[in-house]
């Protein structure tokens, strides 16, 4: 049919998307860069880029006359958007709009408690009546405040102070090691880690803040979980835990499951999921009749495992992902994290894939728990590697490929220092493993950036590919900043930043099929196949509609489409 106005194809809170980018709404935010900033990169920009955003606010914009088929309209503002882009990398504050309003599918490399702001942590510790050290900058609770301590201020040179010690705004670095950006960055997090843990369910709600003002669909947030497992896997192995081996891990499997209380413990871990499941809906008033775009956001839970603990407490863990799993729909994943390069992750990293491995077989191959793996892994570079471990960079991701059977990389920065690297990216391609890019973190931690950053190589080996933050909070930066950043630093084009989104819930640990057949040229299955009436992210016809209904994943992946649908046909 002729398409003339969009406004039919769409569901009443579907239509409801594009205000926030056309100024209907806003919200003030005294304590600063807070879950509706600008990356700080960016600066103030005008008036954003029309297009789609997040459920909850309704459109009054027309779009322009198309008297083609749906799939000729579609193309037809796929390249308006696409040349508005090339025109808005030219200018930062129009990359600035243009990066904030483009739907951008899913973050599915972020660290729950480094994703949140200095500033909302200090508005929360100061409501709390919390103290932070005058010295080190490190926050304590209201009962441990003291002498050497002050009341979280509100603004003034000791804020600005503790701002720079919590993230990376304003730094700059010396030359040892001690005053490097990777030593700054991984030392924020025990600074402001008093308050981010005390309010659990306020940053999952802020994360979903941010993500619902940048037009972002979907979030897989990590943070430490299975604790009541990890601790009853400690008093379980007798030995010390250094001494530990993968020839191990039956035994003590073994040991720990037979455990009279292991049952109980994992109940307990698989409550603290479900109560960040709902908490969070609370603190946000999801179940209102005025329920905020950020409730539209869906999420689910990563477990994170830190590498640089003891080996008992971390195969502890990992069952306890794996047996949570099985209990919960709100945990998808786990990922080992912390310093990769770290003395004692490099020491362990063989045990770690070993564990992987090992529980994949008990848990995975028999399909007893939907668990899948994430893994940090190629987050090295020469420069920070300590002494001994100078050629750690030639096998860990191969390892997490192959050993810790990883679906996703987080980061895999050496990949070219690895053994046999053209061979490695051909593996990963055929084995659909997907790349998380974390470019500001990657700039700011390694001091990798530009051309020395190897995702041109993974691109050019078909290596599926998708953007995300890492820890936004810290680096000062967002979802929209890394897509502006791609655009400026990695020279992407539009339509890679579009698949990329596309990626990023394709890959994502949701159930259901996958509305695409092949996400690389957007052909669609053929239930919800393009026709003379109806194209990707209209509204579905009699085929389509059964096939989403059946499928959480290819729901959202609708949903990203009629986004970009709403967004490409306003520029």
């Amino acid at each position: 049919m002729p398409r003339t106005s969009l406004g039919c194809l769409f569901s009443i809170a579907a239509i409801a998307v594009v205000a926030t980018f056309m100024g209907c709404s806003s919200s003030a935010n005294p304590a600063g860069p807070g879950p509706t900033a600008q990356p700080e990169e960016a600066g103030a920009p005008p008036e954003p880029a029309d297009g789609g955003a997040p459920d909850g606010q309704a459109d009054a914009d027309v779009p322009p006359p198309c008297t083609g088929t749906p799939t000729e309209c579609a193309v037809l503002w796929e390249q308006k958007a696409s040349d508005r882009f090339d025109a808005a990398v030219k200018n930062p504050a129009a990359l600035a709009a243009f990066a904030k309003a483009v739907p951008k599918g899913g973050d599915l490399h972020n660290h729950l408690t480094g994703a949140v702001y200095a500033e909302t942590y200090l508005a929360w510790g100061q409501a709390d009546g919390d103290c932070i050290n005058s010295t080190t900058f490190s926050a304590v609770f209201s009962n441990q405040c003291s002498a050497s301590t002050q009341p979280v201020p509100a603004s003034g040179a000791f804020f600005d102070q503790i701002i720079g010690a919590w993230s990376m705004k304003g730094f700059v670095p010396g030359t040892a090691l001690a005053d490097s950006g990777h030593e700054h960055f991984f030392n924020t997090f025990g600074k402001y880690g008093a308050i981010a843990g005390a309010h659990r369910d306020d940053d999952i709600a802020d994360v979903l803040k941010r993500a619902a003002d940048e037009n972002q669909v979907y979030v897989e947030t990590m943070f430490n979980l299975g604790k009541n497992v990890g601790t009853l896997a400690a008093s379980t192995w007798t030995a010390t835990p250094s001494s530990m081996t993968a020839a191990d891990l039956p035994a003590f499997y073994d040991s720990l499951i037979a455990s009279p209380t292991f049952a109980a413990q994992v109940n307990l871990d698989a409550a603290v999921v479900d109560s960040a499941a709902t908490s969070y809906r609370t603190i946000l008033g999801c179940a209102g009749a005025s329920a905020p775009a950020a409730c539209q956001v869906g999420v689910r839970f990563i477990s994170q495992v830190s590498r640089t603990g003891a080996a008992d407490t971390i195969f502890g863990q990992l069952v306890s992902a794996y047996e949570m799993a099985a209990k919960t729909k709100h945990i998808v994943g786990v990922n080992l994290s912390s310093p990769e390069d770290d003395v004692p992750s490099l020491v362990n990293y063989e045990l770690h894939m070993a564990m992987l491995d090992f529980l994949y077989a008990h848990y995975t191959v028999p399909n007893t728990s939907p668990l899948h793996v994430t893994l940090h892994a190629g987050e090295l570079a020469p420069k920070f590697l300590p002494v001994g471990h100078e050629t750690d960079n030639t096998f860990h991701i191969r390892r997490a490929v192959e050993v810790g059977h990883a679906e996703r990389i987080g980061h895999g920065l050496d990949i070219l220092t690895e053994t046999e690297p053209m061979a490695l990216l051909d593996d990963m391609r055929t084995k659909n493993v997907l790349l998380e890019v974390c470019l500001s973190s990657n700039d700011q931690i390694l001091e990798v950036s530009g051309v020395n950053h190897p995702l041109s190589e993974y691109l050019k080996k078909g290596v599926p590919v998708a953007l995300a933050t890492d820890d936004q909070g810290v680096s000062r930066s967002s979802m929209a900043g890394e897509f502006a950043k791609a655009a400026v630093d990695q020279k992407l084009t539009y339509r890679q930043l579009k698949t990329m989104a596309r990626n990023s819930l394709e890959h994502a640990f949701l159930p259901g099929a996958s509305v695409w057949t092949s996400v690389s040229d957007a052909t669609a299955v053929a239930a919800c196949a393009r026709t003379a009436t109806m194209g990707l992210g209209d509204q579905p016809n009699a085929t389509c509609k059964p096939f989403l209904d059946a499928s959480e994943r290819a729901t959202m992946q609708w949903e990203l489409e009629r986004r970009f649908l709403a967004f490409e046909s306003k520029q």
